[in-house]
């Protein structure tokens, strides 16, 4: 008899959980949570094309803020052979400090 109820507790209590993992994982997918992966899906590196999408300006205008020596060039950048890349956070910390900045014609 005590072995009766201590299995039909243990059954129980596995129902149990699994109900309520079930309810808690609808209540998760419905609920609109994001999780860090969709962040992370974010590039982290643009190449100069994605940059002008992200900043909304021509591969032309994105040309003249980049100077081939990186102390002389108005926005940072990474050089991976004649290719550039640029961070985006390092782009965002780049507007916030400039402010307003002209552009030569």
């Amino acid at each position: 008899m005590k072995n009766d109820l201590i299995s039909l507790s243990i059954f129980s209590l596995a129902i149990a959980i699994v109900i309520g993992s079930w309810f808690i994982s609808n209540g998760l997918s419905n609920s609109g949570v994001h999780t860090d992966a969709e962040e992370v899906q974010q590039e982290q590196l643009l190449t100069q094309s994605e940059l002008g999408e992200y900043l909304g300006l021509t591969e032309e205008e994105i040309k003249m803020f980049i100077s081939e020596d990186i102390s002389k060039s108005m926005i940072p950048y990474i050089k991976v052979g004649n290719e550039f890349y640029f961070s985006v956070k390092a782009i965002d910390k780049w507007l916030v400090e400039t402010g307003s900045l002209k552009v030569g014609q």
